[in-house]
């Protein structure tokens, strides 16, 4: 075999794929790298000047000191309860039934808040529903559900599930809404209430 041909086959063979020098990339080569030089250093930083590398092992240990004492000092802070009022009276809660909610729809939409007013009035609705034993409230509930209620009739549901549809587009799907769409809504909601048996 000539030398130029076995060189041609040698160069054909070491072409392929399993002969190509990649270099593979390390996620964390740099941060290994690093490390490698800062380890270096501070060898070199021992043997070359031991009191240099005292004092910065000796920085290190406060530092280290300092950010457990401070963990410790808000781990203590936060569990501890907070103390007491002496003579406090205790905070009681306006009671919300139907009432209130009426109330807090009419100061809501004298405020311009027509969707808030709006969940103020269905929450209104659905406890003169619950007087009427129609719908169980539950302020985990969505207006979706109490839509859904068995006990509630036929109409009251169409009525119940129109509102809520009314209620989701404005306050959810966040449609336009103001004094005339209010308006309309805070009529439903009477309307509605005034079908519910009493």
């Amino acid at each position: 075999m000539q030398p130029d041909s076995l060189r041609a086959v040698l160069d054909s063979v070491f072409a392929g794929p399993a002969y190509r020098w990649v270099e593979r990339p390390e996620p964390l080569g740099q941060l290994r790298r690093w490390l490698s030089g800062l380890a270096g250093w501070l060898n070199g930083l021992r043997d070359h000047n031991p009191l240099g590398y005292r004092l910065l092992m000796l920085v290190l240990l406060v530092v280290l000191v300092a950010i457990l004492v401070h963990a410790a000092w808000v781990l203590v802070r936060t569990i501890r309860p907070a103390p007491a009022a002496p003579d406090a009276p205790p905070i009681r809660a306006a009671r919300r039934d139907r009432d209130w909610y009426g109330r807090e729809a009419s100061r809501l939409a004298a405020q311009g808040r027509f969707v808030e007013a709006m969940q103020a009035d269905f929450l209104g609705l659905v406890l003169a529903l619950e007087a009427a034993r129609l719908v169980q409230y539950h302020p985990a509930k969505t207006p979706r559900e109490y839509a859904r209620e068995p006990a509630l009739t036929p109409g009251l549901r169409v009525g119940l599930g129109e509102l809520v549809g009314a209620l989701y587009r404005y306050g959810f799907a966040r449609r336009p809404c103001g004094p005339q769409e209010y308006d309309a809504f805070h009529r439903r909601v009477m309307e509605e209430g005034r079908a519910a048996p009493h």
